[in-house]
């Protein structure tokens, strides 16, 4: 219950100290699936002597970035400060905060058991969608988070490499300098480590000598194959001989050669294995007719045929980011391709007009129709509950969670075979009482815990579910409980064992 009312969107501030104080950890895993912190809550949680409730403050998409400069400069917990280093569903830091963030990681104490490398390891992955932070890295007043930035040349921009090979620090030219000659040398053989690992995969990605190259393919090692296999640094000889190597998925991944010519393109396109064909269905060489003419299984792509966003950005109208957003001008132009799969790549752009968002709500594919549900904010509504619907994979939850996710009418589906679809029906505004009092019994929990959360129960029942071990949660994250029960809960509640 303590739970259900910190996740409770109607709770006031006072309830949600309240459960803090009462339950820290239950309240966190309340606080967590929350729109919403207050501000009064978030003033509390930054200074809570608990590291787990810090910690749900440092990653929640509405953390005040006041509140998250507090905590990237000032908590004493460095597992805190890795997770105050942000997601891009977060509002930006200011220049400032990075500016002493840089200068922080660099006095990190012997006590907090990381090193200076790995906080850098960890936080140019966490804000690379924020180009600031290496400008700000290039040109800091300590040389010693200039030496840093001069270490990862490949996160830097032109200006920022210009401004570390011109540094008045020796050494800090020297390390830039270094960097960049180790991103561009050659792999050779005795660079290659000896079994399978993580450095293992990094080398077959960098530019491969010959020698390198003639190694593998003698091995025979498929799994190397698949890195060597789309590499630019390949020699053509051997691209020409992989086309006709035995295993599938390195002829797969030759496809997403942008080089090849006219007659390896066609060959691959009457591959005998279709995972092949498709793959090269896509390459950029091929016309429109070419494409048309390849036998495709967009049901293989992904492995399991889901459509689903890579990564989430919580609590937000428009929540679904793919990292693989293509530009506008080329979603433009594949958003009428013959080929599905340019279609799902175009219906991944947000800013497609509305004449194409109307083609594509439209589209024979269905994973064409859910993409441009979870990414485009201008889907019309009947189009995410037909999504909904007919499609029943990877994120179809969030279509709910959209903005433009309808409400009205949707008690029709009360009696529908599918308990997700079922769950809809207490979310219309005008569905009939005894309705909803009719799907308490039903007989998914699913939909009996959805029905407990909705706010057209009457008072005294939600009440009365309360005792309930199965629903007594979403009773307490009803937005209609009122708030004196709220308070009863919470003057009644034992304190739990931590």
């Amino acid at each position: 219950m303590l739970r259900g009312l910190a996740r409770n969107p109607a709770a006031r501030v006072d309830v949600l100290l309240g459960v803090l104080r009462t339950a820290p950890l239950p309240a966190c895993q309340g606080l967590e699936a929350r729109r919403d912190l207050p501000r009064p809550l978030q003033d509390v949680m930054v200074e809570h002597p608990l590291r787990d409730v810090r910690s749900v403050l440092a990653e929640h998409p509405g953390v005040d970035p006041g509140i998250r400069g507090r905590l990237l400069l000032a908590d004493p917990d460095w597992r805190v400060v890795v997770r105050a280093f942000g997601s891009p569903d977060q509002q930006p830091l200011s220049d400032h905060v990075l500016h002493s963030l840089l200068a922080r990681i660099e006095d990190v104490p012997p006590e907090a058991l990381v090193t200076v490398p790995e906080l850098y390891a960890e936080l140019w992955p966490a804000m690379r969608y924020d180009l600031r932070l290496y400008r700000l890295a290039a040109k800091h007043p300590d040389p010693r988070v200039r030496r840093h930035a001069a270490a990862f040349p490949r996160y830097l921009d032109d200006s920022s490499r210009g401004a570390l090979m011109a540094d008045p620090v020796p050494e800090i030219r020297e390390v830039i300098v270094a960097a960049i000659a180790e991103e561009q040398r050659v792999m050779q053989p005795a660079d290659l480590p000896d079994h399978h690992c993580h450095g293992f995969w990094a080398v077959l990605q960098r530019p491969l000598s010959r020698a390198l190259v003639d190694r593998i393919v003698a091995s025979g090692d498929e799994a190397a194959l698949y890195f060597v296999g789309p590499n630019p640094s390949t020699p053509p000889d051997v691209v020409q001989a992989l086309l006709r190597h035995s295993a599938a998925e390195v002829r797969r991944r030759l496809a997403e050669r942008i080089d090849l010519s006219r007659e390896q393109l066609l060959l691959l396109a009457c591959d005998s294995v279709v995972e092949v064909r498709t793959a090269v269905s896509v390459n950029p060489g091929l016309t429109e007719q070419q494409r048309a003419d390849i036998d495709i299984d967009v049901t293989t792509v992904g492995g399991d045929g889901h459509y689903g966003p890579r990564r989430r950005c919580r609590h937000h109208d428009h929540a679904f980011v793919d990292e693989r957003v293509p530009p506008l001008a080329d979603a433009m132009r594949w958003a009428s391709s013959v080929n599905p799969l340019l279609r799902r790549r175009a219906a991944r752009n947000p800013e497609l007009p509305s004449s194409l968002v109307t083609s594509l709500a439209d589209d024979p594919d269905l994973g064409v129709r859910v993409l441009l549900a979870l990414h485009h904010p201008d889907a019309p509504s009947g189009h995410l509950l037909r999504c909904f619907l007919e499609y029943h994979g990877c994120g179809r939850e969030q279509l709910t969670e959209l903005a433009r996710f309808p409400t009205a009418g949707v008690a029709v589906f009360a009696d529908h075979t599918d308990p997700a679809v079922r769950r809809l029906a207490v979310r219309d505004p005008q569905a009939d009482p005894e309705l909803v009092e009719q799907l308490l019994c039903d007989p998914d929990i699913t939909v009996r815990q959805a029905t407990a959360s909705c706010r057209r129960l009457p008072h005294a029942r939600i009440t009365a579910l309360l005792g309930d071990p199965e629903l007594a949660e979403h009773a307490a994250a009803n937005p209609a409980l009122p708030v004196e029960q709220m308070r009863r809960i919470l003057e009644s509640a034992p304190v739990p064992e931590a």
